[in-house]
């Protein structure tokens, strides 16, 4: 288990170089690399994680179009709610359990005597934890699209909306799982927390991808996405940090 080392006292005056040496005397920054190594640590570590995943979202994605009249109109009529469907559940199924494992090896208790703000190093995992949980998604989206008929122009969309729609998913995953962290049974927790406070991302990247086939503009409902993203950001790790200590504390 990797350990992150309280930061070094660091003053100006001991720093040739003026504000390029204040910046890189940062308290936080050791601190969030570690973050970011033990987690793509853990992921090179785990490869066969990232391929469930990718397959999971293919698997779900596909039965819809195997279930049904398989006709270019009933194909382009599920494809942006199955899409969407297929990559939250891809998305929960990465990050129900990300704080479980934290709270009972005691790295979560090494976050809290770092030093650092609990908040910076939860925004810190949210953003690892995305890239790890979006990357069999985007890379597997183009075999769905091509599988449901989409368009060039349906098909940009949802690579677009995808970026910030999982991101908005992946914060707010992360804020039940650190809810739930010390429960039993938290990945069923975390799924029935997320998929209703999920909802408005499905909404807003199926309506997307719809008025993309549509020929109509999807700009509304990505700047909707956007605007989404933005707010979880912002307010996601504060409540992950207070979720999180709590949870320590109560251990």
């Amino acid at each position: 288990m990797t350990t992150i080392a309280p930061p070094a006292p660091c003053t100006l005056a001991a720093l040739p170089g003026g504000r390029e040496a204040a910046a890189d005397c940062a308290p936080w920054r050791p601190a969030v690399r570690a973050v970011w190594a033990r987690e793509w640590s853990l992921a090179l570590a785990r490869p066969g994680d990232a391929w469930v995943q990718g397959l999971f979202f293919a698997a779900v994605a596909a039965l819809p179009a195997l279930g049904t009249n398989p006709t270019p109109s009933t194909l382009a009529l599920l494809a942006p709610g199955v899409v969407w469907v297929a990559a939250l559940l891809a998305v929960l199924l990465a990050s129900a359990r990300c704080f479980h494992d934290d709270l009972q090896g005691g790295w979560l208790d090494q976050w809290l005597l770092c030093g650092v703000p609990l908040a910076l190093l939860a925004a810190a995992r949210q953003a690892a934890q995305w890239l790890l949980a979006v990357t069999p998604v985007l890379l597997l989206a183009p075999l769905v699209a091509l599988q449901y008929g989409l368009s060039m122009a349906a098909f940009a969309v949802l690579m677009l909306t995808l970026l910030p729609g999982t991101l908005v998913l992946v914060q707010l995953s992360s804020v039940a799982a650190a809810l739930t962290a010390g429960l039993r049974q938290s990945g069923l927790l975390v799924v029935g927390l997320t998929l209703p406070l999920g909802a408005p991302v499905l909404v807003f990247g199926s309506l997307a991808v719809r008025a993309a086939q549509a020929g109509d503009s999807a700009a509304p409902h990505m700047y909707l996405l956007a605007a989404l993203a933005c707010a979880t950001t912002a307010a996601t790790p504060w409540l992950v940090a207070s979720a999180l200590r709590i949870g320590v504390e109560a251990r």
